[in-house]
Parts: structure tokens; C-alpha cells; sequence
């Protein structure tokens, strides 16, 4: 049916039907561009991403009905894509879910680097913004970034925290423990299984310490050896020297010149010794209770090798347990690379790692592999680590050092990049 906008105007040659034929004439032509503007005004995101997408599609976490797993699989790491603004839940090297965010602003800017959900609270109000709600909240540094719900625009629009929608706050909270990683950088990332021989192994907790080498036997050769003196002989009939003393050469030995008489020896009256008393053995101690053996600790663990301060550190529920001086080669700059203990079986040794390298200032930074080739480990610290790796323990090498993040307690290890 073709619709007329109304009669011809007075006067006009131009009939009732040949007025809606002229309309009939130019409604395709309008129709044709108006689809071709409606084209030009349609976002071309959706179809690019079937032609960007390097992994299968995991659900995007924007409505009531869409949600994570009832609980982890596996070790967690959350993945912020500054440029993307988008958050990516890996659970056990596989994407669960990916949700819209919203980071810091110009003059407030999300920090880059690696960090550790530290805290979680149902309902948190900010001690620096005007007691700002933040719903769902999760810490990540002490100085005051959290993922929390908040107003999601896509774009950055927060003073450095990570707004989460509404829904996907309230699923992610209940989803994750502390002790979970997040990443933050400007270009998405993605973990990858990894293995090298130098990474650390789980071992039982009963492995004892290494037994420290016995300092190797000096051998003198002959030569070196004092000649052994030996006395001269006197021929039979000389004389006996003299023997000297401090007050002189011609002081002599009592016992030389006038030996004793044996008949005054035997004269002498008997020595009375008296009998041996054998004291009475003491009572034998009782047997102290068998002790039980020690648990190894709870708690996650966190390994951090700088290559600023060149040193090893432990940490195991946020405190600090050991630290060890290690080698590394002079002059090498040795990136910024995350590993994750996805698996740990100590009865076998077997350990299974995922690893994420991040992008560092100027691009500066070995690969994962060359940097384990340049740091030489100490043999215990290899069986210290070892005793305390279970699933979710994660080791970061860095060439920067523990930072002003990192507290001393209470805290994990915080490793900002440029």
C-alpha cells in the first residue's frame, strides 16, 4: 500500500494519483539511503571480535542470569585491560567470564603491575573520598585500590579503584579467596602453561635440609714435613754432660751428682692406698614422649626474586618466612613474569605452572625461560620453597625491588610496572 502526505496544493496540474506516483518514485531512493545510514551508524565491534577472537568465547557477566561457577575449579587470576577496560576471571588456565570496567581517570590512574586480593568486605565506605559506598569491596593494595561495584561506563571514570557492575560485584565477591592474583596492564594478557627445570618443585614437608660438604683433608707433600731431631748418642765411658740452669753453666742436676741409695729406697715405709669406691649408677632418665611431627604451614604463598636487591623472599599468610641471597648475572635486566602453581603434588615432585609475562618500560626484559637461566638458586632455598608449594602459590621475578606497596607484614608482594 503506497501512503500520500496529503492532496496536490490548489491550482497544481498534478493529480491525486500522480502525486502518490511521484511519492511511489522517490520511496525507494529514501528507503536505500535510509539503510544505508542506519548501516553507518551501527557499531562494527561484533563483527570485528568473530575475526579478534584468538579463545573460545567465555559468558560475559551482565545479567542476573549469567554467572561464575558455584566455586573455583582451580588457582584465580583476574586480568584488568587498561586499554579494553574490560576484566577477564581466569579460573585453572581457563576463562570463566569477562565483565565491563571502569578504572581511574587522568591524575588518578589505576596502578600497572601485580597485586593480591588482600581484603573483602561486604560493604566498605572510602576513609579518603567522602565516605564513598563501595559495595563488595576487594583489596588490593593497602594505600586504597579495590575492585568494588560501582558506576560502569566503559570508559575510565573512578580515582584509580576498578568499578564492577552491580551483578558481577556482588557474583565475583562470593567467587574469589584471598590470596588471588590481579593483574593489571594496559594491553589484555594471557596465562600459558609453562615448564622449565630451574623452576621450584614441590617436595614433602619431611625433606631434610642439605648436608653441608666436609671441608676437604690438607695433605702436606713430603717435602714440606719438619725433619724429625734425633738425640745424639753418647759413646760408652764419657762423661755425662752437664745439665744447665737459668743461674748458670756450672749449675748441675742434683739427681746427676748424688744419686739415691736403693737401700734408702727400700727403708722408705709403704704407701697406704686406700680402696676404690665405685659410686652408685645413677637412675636411668625417662623415656621423654615422642614428639609429634611438626604440620607445615597454612596460608598462601608468595615467592618474589628481585633482581634489584638479588635476593629470594617467602611469604606464607601474608608474613614473612624466609629470605635467601641468590646469584644472578651481572648486567641482565630480567622483566616482570608471574608464575602460578596450578597443580602440586609433593608425593611425586610434580608441580604444574602457568605463567603470564608482563610488558615492562621501553620493552626492557628477558623471556621468562632466559631469566631463570640467569638466576642460580641456593640448594636449601630449593627445598624450602619446595616444602611450602601447594595450588595457588605464585612466584614473580622482577628486576624491581620489594617497593613502598610491600609492607613488612600483613601484606603480600606488590610489583608495580611502568
Amino acid at each position: 500500500m503506497i501512503e500520500c502526505f496529503g492532496p496536490p496544493k490548489p491550482g497544481s496540474a498534478v493529480t491525486p494519483l500522480a502525486a502518490c506516483g511521484s511519492r511511489r518514485l522517490n520511496q525507494p531512493l529514501a528507503l536505500a539511503g535510509l539503510s544505508i545510514l542506519l548501516l553507518a551508524l551501527a557499531p562494527a565491534e561484533p563483527a570485528l571480535a568473530r575475526f579478534r577472537r584468538t579463545e573460545p568465547a567465555a559468558p560475559t557477566l551482565s545479567g542476573p542470569a549469567a554467572g561464575l561457577p558455584d566455586k573455583p575449579r582451580g588457582a584465580i587470576i583476574l586480568a584488568v585491560s587498561l586499554a579494553d577496560q574490560r576484566l577477564t576471571i581466569w579460573d585453572d588456565g581457563v576463562v570463566v567470564g569477562r565483565s565491563m570496567v571502569s578504572t581511574g581517570v587522568a591524575g588518578h590512574e589505576t596502578p600497572r603491575g601485580v597485586f593480591t586480593l588482600l581484603q573483602k568486605q561486604r560493604m566498605h565506605r572510602s576513609n579518603i573520598y567522602s565516605n564513598a559506598p563501595m559495595p563488595f569491596m576487594q583489596r588490593i593494595t593497602w594505600s586504597g585500590v579495590a575492585l568494588h561495584q560501582g558506576h560502569v561506563t566503559g570508559r575510565p571514570a573512578s580515582h584509580g579503584c576498578i568499578r564492577l557492575p552491580a551483578d558481577v560485584a556482588k557474583k565475583l565477591f562470593g567467587y574469589t579467596r584471598i590470596g588471588a592474583r590481579v593483574i593489571i596492564t594496559d594491553q589484555p594478557v594471557t596465562p600459558a602453561d609453562f615448564a622449565h627445570p630451574k623452576l621450584f618443585a614441590a617436595m614433602p614437608w619431611d625433606t631434610p635440609p642439605p648436608t653441608p660438604p666436609a671441608p676437604p683433608a690438607t695433605v702436606l707433600p713430603q717435602a714440606a714435613l719438619p725433619p724429625t731431631p734425633v738425640e745424639p748418642v753418647a759413646p760408652e765411658g764419657a762423661p755425662r754432660p752437664v745439665e744447665t740452669s737459668a743461674f748458670g753453666e756450672a749449675a748441675t742436676v742434683i739427681k746427676a751428682a748424688y744419686p739415691p741409695p736403693e737401700a734408702s729406697l727400700a727403708e722408705a715405709p709403704a704407701i697406704q692406698i686406700p680402696p676404690v669406691v665405685e659410686p652408685e649408677p645413677a637412675p636411668a632418665p625417662a623415656p621423654k614422649a615422642a614428639e609429634a611431627p611438626k604440620r607445615p604451614p597454612v596460608g598462601h604463598v608468595s615467592i618474589f626474586i628481585s633482581g634489584k636487591e638479588r635476593k629470594l623472599f617467602v611469604r606464607q599468610g601474608f608474613e614473612p618466612v624466609y629470605e635467601s641471597p641468590v646469584e644472578i648475572d651481572a648486567g641482565v635486566a630480567l622483566g616482570a613474569h608471574l608464575f602460578t602453581a596450578m597443580e602440586a603434588r609433593p608425593q611425586d615432585g610434580s608441580t604444574r605452572w602457568s605463567l603470564v609475562s608482563l610488558p615492562v618500560k621501553d620493552g626492557r626484559g628477558l623471556g621468562a625461560a632466559e631469566a631463570l637461566e640467569r638466576i642460580q638458586i641456593p640448594e636449601e632455598a630449593r627445598i624450602e620453597v619446595g616444602r611450602r608449594l601447594s595450588a595457588g602459590a605464585s612466584l614473580v621475578i622482577s628486576d624491581q625491588g620489594l617497593g613502598r606497596e610491600t609492607g613488612k607484614t600483613a601484606t603480600d608482594f606488590v610489583v608495580l610496572t611502568p
